[in-house]
């Protein structure tokens, strides 16, 4: 829930995110894709690593294999 969500529903506005984040820790995704035998990478945080890691996972999927990358984004 945003801040605009919780204002319209008469919320108190600091506690907006409480069930609808999940965060401290952030899901590795790329750690459970790779515990049901997907080829994964990440998370991905610097910019320069995400066109290496595309990159793979299309030579991956082109192989007929699943790929998830993993890459960390700012929160809307």
């Amino acid at each position: 829930m945003s801040s605009a969500s919780a204002m319209r529903r008469n919320r108190v506005i600091n506690r907006a995110p409480v069930g609808t984040t999940i965060s401290d820790p952030d899901i590795d995704y790329a750690a459970l894709a790779k515990s049901m035998g997907v080829w994964s990478i990440g998370p991905i945080s610097d910019p320069d690593a995400l066109a290496p890691a595309l990159k793979k996972a299309v030579e991956v999927v082109k192989a007929g294999e699943p790929a998830l990358v993993d890459v960390v984004s700012q929160p809307r």
